[in-house]
């Protein structure tokens, strides 16, 4: 299967290095430029809303070049009366703007002359394609289907930076949507000028007969007067985007445009890495070629039928270094480029963020194409394992009709990925399965009413695996599903969506071997194990699983106050963590917020916003006995209340005050599975401050703070951040970030050795945790032009825990512990045999505990000090050859070492870093556009 699998990726490589040097690589000539003629254009007035422009036709040639001297542009109405949306909103413009629009069968074209009394304050700022920055730019909003919640954005920079972005749910946005258009820049002593043609094959839109009227708006960004213009203005003080958009009428697109894009691509990958001399699996290098289809059709002129065989899901950025020591998974963002388009239509009310940043989420296109899971033999001296499942192949269709209705559907088949295992004493080979072969699937729809003010949707997903005989992986569950409804109602006010009624329902579904049920209802997100927890109980004999999972929240909108509050529940089976993302438990969930903001520039602030916001999560153990004061304490799991305060002041600077505070709370994770744990109160301070982010340099200081009640320990941080650019196409940021804590009750192990009955016979360790971090996040980024650029990132981390005491929990449902006196280790005939003067010592990276004083070692583990030191980077060289089609060229380095010291030392610990073992990996990858 391996060699199948490695011959076939042979033979896809060079099937798309033939395609992509024999296609043509050429792109069509642009037509000439035509001398103007002296037709007066009639003028139109936008601004506050209405704003409305009428579509012209387009009759004679046009050069995409940014002169805006083609006589084509003549009949169209000048837009020229803009508002001021910032800073002060409805005012006018320091500098006019003004607009032309034309369209044809193919494409919309939209020319722009932006005035500028002293061109030399325009900042032309070169950054590469859709990356953020300070600039002077103008912007096109469109909304095709004129719903008020789906539209697309297209920028230029008066440098000719390119940016585009997908807008969704009428106030969030998708910045990994790439669409292929034509933008062309001047600067002259006017201020400057900018042309563009947005192809109608590139958005989504209802062709039919007759005249249509679309959404439409401009922004023009001043840095000058850090100035954002509006031809219909987009107020800050209401709630949407898309539906503050004006309208273009006039339109008439009675035919839809052919789209199908195809996508080859070859990718080379060399990796060296450190390799043992008796491990004939890994001889210290490897490469390993490869190649891919990727197809794109539309389907009318409103959906997308995107499919991909044997597709590049590498990923060009690596995911920073972090340092969990807590029960959940880290969350890591998706990057890979097929999944990240169009992930917006797949979001669901469901998914938000939680304790490790991740939170929830039905569908995680991460899981497709994860680390295999496989160990191989125990008994085997080396094994060798894919370092991700391989794709076969994926598919999703994506789209909107006319009638308001959003349809996403994906589908995607991993293969199943062998490993090897090398047995030294009869040397011999053998072969295991490192992953399953998986089927995933993912459907959904929403329907929206009442022009995007209200809607309805539903989601499902599922996942099964076709398990091996052998029982190697009856740990994992076989199949998972689940599903949801949510809907959102806006109403009232000033713009009829003043207050807003959301919320959901979703349900999960798991199924498998009692093996995989038992594992389940053990993990972190559910602890049915707690010997405390007389409403929950592990079922050995299980086979599935469902729990379901509901919220419902209502939010009021204003010039000045705004608030919410809402209602929720998560009851104890609710698990989606094979295709989705979850790091937290059951809870009854209530919250509210409060907020005030005045975006009117003062003698002080341009703007300030102050809120207050408080969250409190029961377990459902409160259900039980609800009259009952005690059930209230112990069902209690976490709540916090917030003030926090956002400022920026006249001259652009700006500052963020959090204040929290935490009461007391019985947490069902400290144990890890065992009873109930007292976690003290705590408070907690943030200041956050930046300098004005428009100019070449700026620097961000941040600090924070966290004192937590008896014993509990701190956390101090502090960090600032650099940004400078030397000139307008180098953009050079430093991030050094420092962090210093203490935690008294660290989990360290559980044992059943001499039964303790205060908590339920088990004994539950802990360490005092002194920890301290250093690292350095850098980047540079060089853009040659707007298609040629090169970005070096770097994070070196340093990490120390020290544990310099060890406590065993007295009591269950407290925070009282009995300490253990730190001894040395009394060795005979070079064992430990017990430890002098103490219940606990440590030799040789072991801690050993003596539990009851009578010499005898009674309990040990591994010693938990810990230095890491880490380096990860990369280097990224990105030609843009042609619209859509890309060479890559990237280097991405790694060294870590992890060694039991425990003190921080940051001299030695450099050493060590640049002394540790470093792994590299090379890429070179070539993809080519072709639309046919």
């Amino acid at each position: 299967m391996e060699k199948r699998r490695r011959e076939a990726g042979r033979v896809a490589f060079a099937l798309a290095v033939l395609a992509i040097t024999g296609a043509g690589w050429g792109l069509s000539a642009q037509e000439p430029s035509l001398s103007p003629t002296a037709a007066v254009a009639t003028v139109f007035s936008g601004g506050v809303a209405p704003a409305a422009v009428e579509a012209v036709r387009r009759e004679g040639e046009l050069s995409i070049d940014g002169r805006l001297d083609d006589p084509a542009w003549q009949p169209a109405p000048i837009i020229t009366d803009f508002v001021q949306g910032v800073p002060l909103e409805g005012a006018e413009p320091s500098q006019p703007t003004e607009v032309r629009v034309v369209f044809d069968d193919g494409a919309i074209y939209v020319a722009a002359r932006l005035y500028e009394s002293d061109p030399r304050v325009i900042r032309a700022r070169l950054t590469r394609r859709d990356e953020r920055g300070s600039f002077d730019s103008f912007k096109l909003s469109l909304d095709p289907n004129r719903d008020g919640l789906t539209g697309y954005e297209f920028e230029v920079s008066a440098a000719g930076a390119e940016t585009d972005r997908y807008l969704f749910g009428d106030t969030q946005e998708d910045v990994n949507w790439d669409a292929i258009w034509d933008s062309s820049v001047q600067v002259d002593d006017r201020g400057w000028t900018v042309e563009m043609r947005i192809p109608l094959s590139q958005i989504r839109y209802e062709a039919r007969p007759g005249v249509q009227t679309w959404g439409i708006n401009f922004a023009r960004q001043r840095l000058e007067t850090n100035e954002t213009d509006y031809f219909a203005l987009q107020s800050r003080t209401a709630r949407g985007r898309v539906s503050q958009f004006g309208t273009i009428d006039g339109l008439q697109l009675a035919r839809s445009n052919r789209r199908f894009e195809v996508r080859p691509f070859a990718v080379s990958q060399y990796h060296t890495a450190p390799a043992d001399a008796g491990n004939p699996l890994f001889d210290g290098s490897e490469m390993e070629p490869r190649g891919g289809l990727g197809l794109s059709m539309g389907i009318g002129s409103a959906f997308s039928l995107d499919a991909t065989v044997y597709p590049d899901f590498g990923q060009v950025e690596v995911d920073p270094e972090v340092i969990n020591l807590t029960a959940f998974e880290t969350f890591f963002p998706e990057k890979r480029p097929f999944f990240v388009r169009d992930a917006q239509i797949f979001t669901f009310a469901g998914s938000r963020g939680g304790r490790m940043g991740g939170g929830k989420a039905l569908f995680f296109s991460r899981r497709i194409g994860r680390e295999p899971r496989g160990f191989g033999p125990y008994e085997a001296d080396y094994r060798d394992a894919p370092h991700l499942t391989s794709i076969l192949g994926a598919a999703k269709l994506t789209g909107r009709t006319q009638g308001g209705l959003s349809l996403g559907a994906l589908a995607a088949v991993t293969g199943q990925e062998m490993g090897q295992a090398y047995f030294a004493g009869p040397d011999s080979l053998g072969r295991f399965v490192a992953e399953p072969q998986t089927e995933h699937a993912v459907l959904r729809l929403q329907q929206d009413f009442r022009g995007g003010a209200s809607k309805i949707g539903v989601i499902g997903t599922g996942l099964k695996r076709e398990l091996p005989g052998d029982a190697s992986f009856d740990f994992l569950p076989s199949q998972a599903y689940s599903f949801g409804l949510d809907f959102e109602h806006q109403w009232g006010g000033r713009r009829g969506r003043d207050y807003r009624l959301w919320g959901f329902y979703s349900g999960s579904l798991v199924r498998g071997s009692n093996e995989a049920l038992l594992r389940l209802q053990r993990n972190p997100t559910h602890y049915f194990q707690r010997p405390d927890a007389s409403y929950l109980s592990v079922d050995s004999t299980a086979t599935s699983m469902f729990g379901s999972d509901w919220r419902v929240q209502i939010e009021k909108e204003g010039e000045h106050w705004t608030w919410g509050t809402w209602l929720g529940q998560q009851t104890p089976g609710f698990e989606v963590n094979d295709f989705g993302f979850l790091t937290s438990g059951e809870r009854l969930d209530v919250g509210a917020r409060i907020s005030y903001r005045d975006i009117t520039p003062g003698d002080l602030f341009r703007n300030y916003n102050i809120s207050l916001f408080t969250y409190h999560n029961f377990r459902h153990s409160l259900l039980e006995e609800v009259r009952d004061p005690e059930y209230w304490r112990r069902s209690y799991d976490t709540g916090a209340a917030w003030m926090s305060g956002r400022f920026t002041f006249l001259n652009n600077w700006g500052l963020n005050l959090n204040l929290s505070y935490s009461p007391e709370s019985q947490s069902d994770t400290q144990t890890r599975g065992g009873p109930l744990m007292t976690e003290p109160a705590e408070f907690n301070v943030r200041l956050d401050a930046n300098t004005d982010r428009s100019r070449a340099f700026h620097v961000s200081p941040r600090f924070s703070y966290r004192m937590a009640a008896q014993g509990r320990g701190h956390d101090f941080s502090t960090g600032l951040n650099f940004s400078f650019r030397p000139v307008p196409n180098w953009r050079f940021s430093l991030g050094p970030n420092y962090s210093n804590s203490r935690d008294g009750a660290q989990y360290v192990t559980r044992t059943e050795t001499l039964t303790y009955r205060p908590t339920y016979g088990t004994r539950y360790l802990f360490g005092d945790l002194q920890r301290t971090s250093f690292s350095m996040e850098t980047r540079l980024n060089v853009s040659f032009t707007p298609d040629l650029s090169l970005q070096l990132y770097a994070q070196p981390l340093l990490s120390s825990g020290d544990y310099r005491g060890y406590r065993q929990l007295a009591t269950a449902g407290s925070f009282d512990f009995l300490d253990h006196a730190e001894g040395p280790a009394y060795r005979f005939n070079g064992v430990v045999t017990g430890c002098t003067d103490g219940t606990t010592c440590a030799f040789d990276g072991v801690r050993y505990f003596d539990f009851n004083g009578d010499g005898a070692l009674d309990h040990s583990t591994r010693d938990r000090d810990f230095n890491i030191r880490s380096l990860r980077g990369n280097a990224v060289f990105r030609w843009e050859y042609r619209p859509g089609s890309e060479i890559f060229l990237v280097w991405q380095h790694a060294r870590r070492e992890s060694v039991l010291l425990g003190n921080f030392d940051i001299n030695r610990d450099l050493e060590g870093l640049f002394l540790a073992p470093a792994e590299n990996v090379f890429i070179v990858k070539v993809s080519h556009y072709l639309s046919i």
